[in-house]
């Protein structure tokens, strides 16, 4: 933790309620007073907002209570010396919401004096500044880079919150509904939007009524226009996470099938539509040959009548789906007698592309299926802004490694197997031992390069199916699926610190730095993924209060004694 110390400046003020109504009420603003025996008399209303508790709790000595514990102390003793020589003072610590979530605080405080009695207490504000301690901001800079990808893109785009109201929407989603940008926003766009006879969507977008919106990985839905159309939309979903974890929002890139899905009807009513349609058709009989393709077809694939007409469509095939992939098509096909979704396909020349197809049984009058009707297109397009988002959203954008985000998918997917295997899993959390200097002597640039080397030297220390992480700062975590043994995460925690040792050439600069480590084990330590962070990140503290370079197990700590059951 950075060090606690004092600043500069004087304020003279004499009555809080006249004086500090004009910062009562911005909710980012915190602001306080103390009297000289640093007992806090005043906060504004947003303190109670930001913190979730009462303004009484706050008052007095209050609101030291909420102070971190290992914060607490050296807190404390800055502020009594502040008092003591009646100077002013910026201080630094965690403070616990009613949430139990810690939040980082900039406290600065000016000094109050009066005409008369001279030196009265202190005045001043907080400032929430965990982003920039624990790595949210690098979240944040993702986030702004995705919503600069979605303005640009053609494809219809929006960002939704955890009940599905609209935090941002493009141009293309509000072109596609008439609609203008601030009419979206907040709006619950399934709920407002959907076309009739979308029962069975929205149920299973909000299943049972629940006000949390479940928005699977691919989905369709028709929608209603301002002006009473109906568009039928393809909807891909990417999740969004925020620094703990939790769900936050969802990215939802949209294709607009509208026109395929009227093809689909029109297919039966002439030759000349299916020839001149701007979207790629091929026709099959009952047997799967090849009998009519179109001119759109010869283009987007590079087969012409004379190479496909009488063959398979699996000349097509890319190699990259497995047959369970083709099973589950032909299943739908046979079951709803449709099928929709994307496809890796391969031109005549290679290539190999991603397109979107749809898939329909051609029926007699009898019920009797005589022919298969396809129709694709190439959707390169989407899939490249779909990775794109899918890097900014789970990896860390400096080292290559993943974030937060996705460490906590791997560890859940890791749980769960763990419960049905009877195995363990080791989480090691470490940090690197001075950074700080690093930044401060050499320049941010060097350590950035310090921290691209560190993630080097631990990917070379793990197994393929292990998980290298970046949280934020300098702070990274190895997940160890799949052990037997504590030992295991033994072995694998001296090897990254054996690892860290040599020195670090960055750019002609030598640098040298220690890491200690912090190790819990599932299911010993606990069943959730978030507790079996923090008690690695409590067991990596305790092994710091110890010798340097070294690693220590929770269940070692004196913290273990007080695990959840």
């Amino acid at each position: 933790m950075d060090d606690l110390s004092t600043g500069s400046g004087v304020a003279s003020f004499h009555d809080p309620s006249r004086d500090f109504h004009y910062l009562a009420y911005p909710s980012h603003t915190l602001v306080w007073l103390c009297d000289r025996c640093g007992q806090c008399d005043f906060v504004s209303p947003s303190w109670p907002i930001f913190t979730g508790r009462e303004i009484g709790h706050e008052l007095g000595s209050g609101w030291l209570d909420r102070v971190h514990p290992e914060d607490l102390a050296v807190l404390t003793r800055a502020l009594a010396d502040a008092i003591e020589e009646k100077q002013p003072f910026r201080l630094l610590y965690r403070y616990l919401r009613a949430d139990g979530v810690y939040r980082w605080f900039v406290n600065q405080g000016m000094v109050r004096t009066t005409h008369g009695e001279g030196f009265t207490g202190y005045v001043g504000q907080c400032f929430d500044v965990t982003a920039y301690q624990e790595g949210e901001a690098e979240l944040e800079w993702s986030a702004q880079r995705m919503i600069a990808l979605l303005k640009q893109t053609r494809l219809i785009a929006l960002v939704a919150d955890q009940e599905g109201r609209v935090l941002f929407s493009n141009g293309s989603l509000c072109r596609l509904l008439h609609q203008g940008g601030n009419e979206l926003i907040n709006a619950r766009l399934f709920q407002r939007h959907l076309a009739p006879g979308s029962e069975t969507l929205l149920n299973r977008l909000y299943p049972d009524g629940a006000q949390i919106a479940q928005f699977p990985s691919e989905f369709e839905s028709a929608l209603l226009t301002s002006q009473g159309e109906t568009r039928h939309v393809m909807w891909h979903s990417i999740s969004l996470h925020e620094y703990s974890g939790h769900a936050k929002s969802t990215i939802l890139i949209g294709d607009d099938i509208t026109a395929s899905r009227r093809e689909e009807l029109r297919l039966k009513l002439s030759a000349s539509v299916v020839e001149f349609t701007s979207h790629a058709v091929l026709i099959t009989d009952v047997d799967l040959r090849i009998i009519a393709i179109n001119r759109a077809f010869s283009e987007l694939t590079g087969y012409s009548k004379e190479d496909a007409l009488g063959r398979h469509p699996r000349i097509l095939k890319s190699g990259r789906h497995d047959k369970g992939f083709y099973v589950q098509m032909w299943k739908s096909i046979a079951e709803t007698g449709h099928w929709r979704g994307d496809v890796w396909d391969r031109r005549k020349d290679g290539g190999i592309y991603p397109k979107f197809l749809s898939i329909s049984a051609i029926k007699d009058a009898a019920g009797e299926i005589t022919h298969y009707a396809g129709i694709f297109y190439e959707v390169t397009e989407r899939k490249a802004i779909e990775e794109r988002l899918d890097l900014l959203a789970h990896y860390d954008t400096l080292t290559g490694l993943p974030n937060r985000c996705l460490l906590f998918d791997r560890l859940e997917q890791a749980v769960d197997r763990s419960t049905r295997n009877g195995t363990k899993i080791g989480l090691l959390y470490l940090d690197l031992d001075h950074f700080k200097q690093v930044n401060d002597t050499f320049g941010h640039s060097a350590g950035d390069s310090l921290l691209q080397a560190v993630a080097q030297r631990l990917k070379a220390c793990v197994r393929t199916v292990d998980t290298v992480a970046r949280l934020g700062g300098d702070e990274f975590v190895v997940l160890l699926p799949d052990i037997k043994t504590k030992n295991a995460c033994a072995r694998v925690a001296q090897k990254i610190l054996d690892a860290m040792r040599p020195i670090y050439d960055l750019g002609g600069r030598s640098v040298t730095t220690m890491s200690s480590i912090g190790i819990s084990i599932y299911p010993n330590d606990h069943g959730g993924a978030e507790a079996l962070l923090r008690n690695a990140d409590a067991a990596m503290y305790a092994a710091k209060q110890g010798q340097r370079g070294n690693f220590k197990f929770f269940s070692d700590t004196a913290n273990a004694a007080r695990i959840e059951p």
